[in-house]
């Protein structure tokens, strides 16, 4: 809980997606009224809620009329990329706040805005080929494997990794076509290890609050791998650390960053780290859970502050070194099943080392027949906390024991998850 008196005022979520339910019981326990804006009828979030506005967000004159109309004291957005700028400029129309710039919210946007600006401040990067055409990659001399993105997609949606030019003018077609503005990047493909960092912004002061390896799911056939396990704190901490943690940092403050949480994903190959990819907004994987338990600091919560007040709150001292070990289990469901039942949830959450269970589908709900490899296929994000490694093994185990989708037929349709004798092998650190 915060330590500021909100009581009574009224925060409008800008944009209603299930995953951000637990706004509701952050907002309820510092007294704050929630409401929740989109064109989406009947959502679980809208029952949560206090308030729910039938309305487009993206008509931003309405939404300002709205937000008038019902006296609201702020506005916030958690998740989607999309409706980071819109929430911003709807919090400067009100006179109120909001995080990041349009401006700096184009380095989650614009993968080519970001790849350049980490050239700016010497931020290393995989190599990019320039194309924007069939022809241009005909003529163009590239040093295969590469990846080819829409430079404004998130989720994995139309990236493919090409091994050839033919492969290459096919994912030119794909990622141009999932791309708002018809655009694509393509760069070095390097498939090896890959880290996410979190860092928080206090009124100016920007700290790294944590660093994650990512596990990914090898069983499916898919053009991309979808991670299905993350584990805190990452092997590489050290390295980070000691050799582009503070040259992220000079680039956040070189592009005004103030108040916010973001993250940056990256490959890790021979000793060497290459950002590909950042999200100006909280982490999908709710990585402010597992910092609520390791530093007493939700994220989510200090944003509603923000929303309401202007101020993150008093400055919190984060370490990415953790004193405890920490997972989250990404629960991947086969593509194009329908889950009739979910199992296990309940004998979950009687166990004190559960933190949290965010589901993304509900029963009767069918996972996209074409999201293989994308986290389009995530149905659940589960956190567990642990006091050694060892543990934290047995506790995913437990997880994947009880936890089941089930479809009509009574068939587990969960991707077999991570072997997790073969993930602690791979723990050769200690805390």
């Amino acid at each position: 809980m915060l330590n500021v008196d909100l009581r009574g005022k009224k925060l409008l979520l800008i944009g209603g997606i299930n995953t951000t339910a637990d706004l509701v019981d952050l907002a309820h326990r510092n007294g704050v009224l929630l409401g929740v804006a989109d064109y989406n009828r009947g959502t679980l979030l809208k029952s949560l809620a206090d308030f729910a506005h039938d309305i487009s967000v993206y008509d931003e004159d309405a939404v300002v009329k709205l937000v008038e109309e019902e006296g609201y004291d702020g506005v916030i957005s958690a998740f989607n990329e999309r409706l980071g700028p819109v929430t911003r400029r709807i919090a400067e129309r009100i006179g109120k706040w909001a995080p990041l710039t349009v401006e700096q919210l184009k380095m989650s946007t614009n993968k080519k805005y970001f790849k350049h600006t980490c050239e700016q401040y010497g931020v290393p990067v995989p190599k990019e080929y320039r194309i924007d055409s069939l022809e241009a990659i005909r003529n163009t001399d590239i040093v295969y494997p590469v990846i080819i993105k829409p430079v404004d997609s998130s989720s994995s949606v139309g990236v493919t990794p090409c091994r050839n030019a033919e492969e290459l003018e096919a994912g030119y077609k794909n990622a141009v076509a999932h791309s708002k503005s018809g655009d694509a990047i393509v760069e070095q493909y390097l498939p090896f290890d890959e880290i996410n960092v979190t860092y928080i912004a206090q009124n100016g002061d920007i700290q790294l609050a944590a660093i994650h390896d990512r596990y990914f799911n090898t069983e499916q056939k898919s053009a991309t791998k979808a991670p299905d396990l993350y584990i805190y704190p990452s092997r590489y901490t050290d390295l980070y650390l000691e050799k582009y943690d503070q040259l992220v940092i000079n680039m956040l403050k070189g592009i005004g960053v103030q108040n916010g949480s973001l993250f940056l994903q990256a490959i890790v190959h021979e000793g060497q780290v290459y950002f590909y990819e950042a999200g100006m907004r909280l982490n999908g994987c709710k990585t402010y859970q597992i910092l609520e338990y390791e530093n007493d600091y939700n994220t989510l919560e200090h944003l509603m502050q923000l929303a309401l007040t202007g101020s993150m709150g008093e400055r919190v001292q984060f370490s990415p070194k953790f004193g405890r070990w920490y997972a989250t289990l990404n629960v991947l469901g086969e593509p194009g099943a329908t889950i009739a039942e979910i199992r296990g949830e309940k004998a979950l959450n009687t166990y004190p080392w559960l933190i949290h269970i965010a589901k993304r589908y509900k029963p009767g709900d069918t996972i996209p027949a074409d999201s293989a490899g994308t986290l389009v296929q995530d149905t659940t994000r589960i956190h567990v906390v642990a006091d050694t490694k060892e543990e934290l093994m047995r506790r995913i185990e437990k997880v994947n024991e009880l936890y089941q989708l089930l479809d009509p037929n009574g068939r587990n349709i969960i991707l077999k998850p991570h072997d997790t004798a073969e993930v602690l092998r791979g723990l050769d650190y200690e805390l």
